[in-house]
């Protein structure tokens, strides 16, 4: 019983300290959001080689690994801005969501993998 307690109070204190992370979105509910209300944004949270090779029409770039409290200001704005982020296969886009989230953006939506979009990618630089 004892064990049996450790374990639970050691999987609650693990949920406690991981940061909040994004909402799982739909590409159509995606393009919907993104269609409805002009102050959503498309992130992109790959490398720049990935961004030219092909992205969502509109997306802006802000790789992954390079999210800071000044990068997400510079790029996204205001914390109450819904956000929609994806990746190649949607890890990259899960990380992205959840460090969002822990900097205060309280919008966020995570589309998981580029590959999942039915509605055209483009490609070269922006």
């Amino acid at each position: 019983m004892k064990k049996y307690i450790m374990v639970v109070l050691a999987a609650l204190g693990l949920a406690l300290v991981l940061p909040a992370q994004g909402v799982r979105i739909t590409p159509k509910a995606a393009r919907d959001l993104l269609a409805t209300d002009k102050n959503a944004i498309l992130v992109d949270v790959r490398t720049l080689e990935e961004f030219v090779a092909g992205r969502i029409p509109g997306s802006i770039l802000l790789p992954y690994d390079q999210i800071t409290a000044a990068s997400a200001a510079k790029t996204i704005g205001a914390k109450d801005r819904p956000v929609i982020v994806y990746c190649r296969s949607g890890r990259r886009s899960q990380v992205a969501a959840a460090s969002l989230a822990s900097l205060g953006y309280s919008k966020v939506y995570d589309l998981g993998s580029i590959g999942a979009w039915p509605y055209g990618t483009i490609q070269g630089k922006p």
